[in-house]
């Protein structure tokens, strides 16, 4: 029984310092253009690109649908999450963004319920 507890202490030490060297993904700088898709959206709202500029210290966000746009309001960044709404066709649609290394996942929240959605950043050819 003794062996056990000693094996058992040894892994949850191991683990915790292994945790050490896992390095910290730090924050998403979400500035520039990431293109979106959203399969279950309504038609026309599916895909598109959300716009984040930074001027002064603070964010604002831009939805484009093709030509069609619409910026962003109550706009916050904090912890890699980015939230706003927009107004689209007679009501308010909330956004949520989780960003991360690998893009976004985030989710339109409205009406008639929640729409999931992914998205990456635009890649800007020199």
């Amino acid at each position: 029984m003794k062996k056990i507890s000693l094996l058992l202490a040894l892994l949850v030490f191991a683990a915790i310092g292994l945790q050490s060297f896992i390095p910290d993904p730090g924050d998403v700088d979400p500035v520039g253009t990431w293109t979106f898709s959203a399969p279950m959206a309504p038609e026309g709202y599916g895909a598109g690109d959300i716009v984040v500029v930074k001027e002064k210290g603070v964010f604002t966000a831009t939805m484009k649908f093709g030509e069609y746009a619409v910026k962003g309001t109550t706009v916050k960044y904090d912890k890699n999450v980015m939230t706003f709404s927009v107004y689209l066709e007679g009501e308010y649609i909330n956004i949520k963004a989780s960003f991360s290394a690998e893009g976004i996942k985030g989710t339109a929240t409205y009406s008639e319920g929640e729409v999931e959605f992914t998205a990456k950043k635009k890649v800007i050819k020199k």
